[in-house]
């Protein structure tokens, strides 16, 4: 399969299965966890995945599908972490190297086409036509290859306008341009398909649950340096320079009107489980599964909310003084204002809201930076900028944003 998330495989998808729900309930008596590692184990010795995964034909088309979808499911436990990290870097690379073997970007999710309508006066000033002394490999990296509607291109390009030709309402694109762009759209896909699978993920069978401790063993092992690094332990003391814009904009406090959402809906669940537990082992977990003692909520993440509470115009405690106890229920304590531990699961601990809930609640706390591109929830803006700041090879080249 060229593009598990291309034309012909969301075909294949509708047309055997019905829907990606279906999928994954047949994956599990189709294909073994350990063949389905094969898509990633192949990054923990080698820079480039193996020949006879790139040269995927026939049968193996849909069991190579399979493969990929079953590490979905299972990154549907683990939506935010080290494992889904790894099988975005391992698999985006893996479906470049085949897109490279085969030189062409048809079927994939990129909507591109043959580059019509260039005039000929400039195309050969953009591919130097009459510049003799260029190598043919050179020659060959400045033909224009495809164009893409220029609003689907905005939508995934990062850098200036100026390094792409457009006209009438394309930007046209040299081969090595369309590869950035395809992983681009690839890597935003990936996220996407995984947040909405961990919605559901109550409706996925074990199998799922089986693979994520597969991946979290070979996760640990590519990222042992960083690891290392940063100590093994998930929770750790909050850095609040790389905090997602809207939650900045929470902590400046805010007007009545939005003040419960930011203070109280946003600012508590992101504060809290970016500090206690960014990467919850399921959906149901609760505060007492994370630490042992309440101090580190009422000395590090309490006092910060009071604060930004008595930022807001008017100040949100002094005004409604009960909604420390929403505080807490929201905290998964149940409406209490003196919680014990034990009282941990008495209500829900509420997960930060996607970005397009924040966008439709408090419309003013979204003021997207250049690192919300792409991202679908607080919480990952601010994993992956951790991740960054902690060591990642080539920080700026991961496009995981």
């Amino acid at each position: 399969m060229l593009d598990p998330f291309g034309r012909e495989a969301q075909e294949l998808i509708r047309r055997e299965f019905g829907d990606v729900l279906s999928l994954l309930e047949r994956i599990p008596s189709s294909i073994d966890p350990k063949e389905t590692l094969t898509l990633v184990r192949w990054v923990l010795s080698s820079e480039t995945p193996p020949k006879e995964l790139i040269e995927i034909k026939g049968i193996e088309s849909l069991k190579d599908l399979f493969r990929f979808y079953a590490l979905l499911g299972a990154l549907a436990f683990s939506p935010y972490g080290l494992e889904a990290e790894l099988v975005k870097r391992a698999t985006s690379k893996l479906y470049l190297e085949r897109i490279k073997s085969r030189n062409t970007l048809e079927e994939t999710l990129l909507k591109v086409e043959a580059p019509s309508g260039i005039p000929e006066r400039d195309r050969k000033i953009l591919e130097k036509v009459m510049d003799r002394s260029l190598p043919e490999e050179d020659r060959e990296k400045l033909r224009l290859k495809y164009r893409i509607h220029l609003r689907e291109f905005l939508e995934l390009w990062e850098g200036s306008l100026k390094e792409v030709y457009l006209r009438e309402g394309y930007a046209y694109l040299r081969w090595n341009e369309a590869l950035k762009l395809w992983k681009m759209a690839f890597e935003r896909r990936f996220d996407r398909a995984v947040s909405l699978l961990s919605d559901v993920r109550e409706e996925l069978p074990d199998f799922y649950e089986h693979l994520l401790q597969e991946l979290r063993k070979l996760a640990e092992k590519y990222f042992k340096e960083r690891l290392e690094n940063l100590g093994k332990v998930n929770a750790k003391p909050l850095r609040f320079d790389l905090f997602p814009p809207c939650v900045k904009e929470a902590l400046k406090g805010v007007p009545a009107g939005m003040r419960n959402y930011a203070i109280t809906v946003l600012l508590t669940s992101f504060l809290s489980y970016a500090r206690l537990c960014p990467n919850p082992p399921r959906k149901d977990v609760r505060v007492k599964d994370c630490v042992s003692d309440l101090r580190v909520i009422e000395e590090e993440i309490l006092p910060v909310i009071i604060e930004a509470g008595n930022r807001c115009r008017p100040p949100l405690f002094e005004d409604q003084p009960h909604e420390i106890k929403n505080i807490w229920y929201h905290l998964g304590f149940g409406l209490t204002d003196k919680p014990t531990l034990e009282d941990s699961g008495n209500s829900t601990w509420y997960f930060p809201p996607n970005c397009d809930k924040i966008r439709a609640n408090a419309p003013h706390l979204c003021k997207p930076d250049r690192y919300c591109r792409g991202i679908k929830n607080p919480l990952t803006y601010y994993l992956r900028r951790l991740a960054r700041e902690g060591g990642k090879e080539n920080p700026e080249g991961e496009g995981n944003d």
